[in-house]
């Protein structure tokens, strides 16, 4: 059917070496003759010159923010020369800097969530950065966010959008991909109304399989869950895991920790992370990447393996999944 890659997470704002990992990543996409590139989310905050085109420069905020536009202005421009079509969906630190529909219009995209056909699949890219306050269901604006941490408040995807989910699914003539930032398949760092995603994929499976895979970033891990007989991919940061500053350490040099505040709070991986998957009669093959980390692994630091809701590894793991149901249900280290 087709064949494209998937990377997510480059967190340029938080990483050094953000453009160099993004060349690794276009290089591959056209070795591999990809037709297309999908990203799942957080690979960089909007430059200052675009936020300030979209009237956002003034409110500016950002967590991770450390304004090498040069770094981004150069990845957009790779981008571009390479011809190739980049989809991809809003992560929850996209919204930092700016509202939704200056991210949405940062990317291409035409609205925070909708739908797009390559290849004979109809993807269906989601948002799940969304606060339920009370009854009211508000969008990630400006770091909003960081006033409703704890609790469930964070990461939902609401009643509307999942009303829309169905209906894309049911009328396709074409087998479903769902895209996401949050994982709908974990049960942890997970999208809250993810239990209600799976009740829509067994509904639209009923009498034929619609649904035949889901990919998902944020979590920084490499792994699989099944859910209504479909597998929930993560996909792996391209850059590193988040492991907070509880655990800093300094990987490459005091000057890099100090223009990159956040590095030290981070396992980077030595290589990009991505994968090249492949949709054809027969599966879903997934070809990704091993490398190791830059310095000690989490778990060297202290770093609890109950803190992901996989085991973290510096890799992308190949996977052949099958375009059948799939008996297994919850967590699996299928490979």
């Amino acid at each position: 059917m087709t064949k494209f890659l998937v990377f997510t997470d480059l967190h340029v704002d938080i990483m050094h070496d953000g453009v160099a990992r993004m060349q690794v990543i276009l290089e591959e996409a056209k070795r591999q003759g990809v037709e297309f590139l999908i990203h799942l989310g957080d690979i960089m905050y909007p430059d200052t010159g675009f936020l300030a085109s979209h009237g956002d420069l003034e409110n500016r905020s950002g967590w991770f923010a450390n304004d090498r536009d040069d770094e981004k202005l150069a990845i957009l421009k790779m981008i571009e020369e390479s011809g190739l079509r980049v989809y991809g969906v809003l992560g929850n630190h996209d919204m930092d800097s700016c509202t939704k529909a200056t991210a949405c219009a940062y990317w291409g995209m035409p609205a925070p969530y909708y739908v797009f056909e390559r290849g004979g699949l109809r993807f269906i890219a989601l948002d799940t950065n969304n606060i339920l306050d009370g009854e009211t269901l508000l969008d990630y604006d400006h770091c909003n966010y960081r006033n409703f941490r704890g609790g469930n408040a964070l990461t939902w995807l609401g009643k509307e959008q999942l009303a829309w989910l169905e209906e894309q699914i049911m009328t396709s003539s074409l087998p479903c991909v769902l895209l996401s930032h949050a994982a709908l398949g974990d049960e942890m760092l997970n999208a809250h109304d993810g239990p209600e995603v799976w009740e829509i994929v067994r509904r639209c499976n009923a009498d034929r399989r619609r649904v035949i895979f889901a990919m998902n970033g944020h979590n920084h891990i490499d792994g699989v869950c099944v859910r209504s007989g479909v597998p929930f991919m993560s996909v792996n940061s391209a850059s590193n895991i988040w492991i907070g500053h509880k655990y800093d350490c300094v990987r490459y040099s005091e000057t890099i920790s100090k223009i990159y505040h956040h590095i030290t709070g981070c396992a980077p991986y030595m290589n990009a992370l991505y994968a090249v998957i492949t949709v054809d009669d027969d599966a879903i093959r997934v070809r990704g990447v091993k490398s190791s980390f830059v310095g000690p692994s989490p778990y060297d630091l202290g770093f609890p393996r109950t803190a992901s809701y996989h085991i973290s590894r510096p890799c992308v793991r190949d996977r052949d999944l099958p375009l059948t149901e799939m008996e297994a249900e919850g967590l699996i280290d299928y490979e």
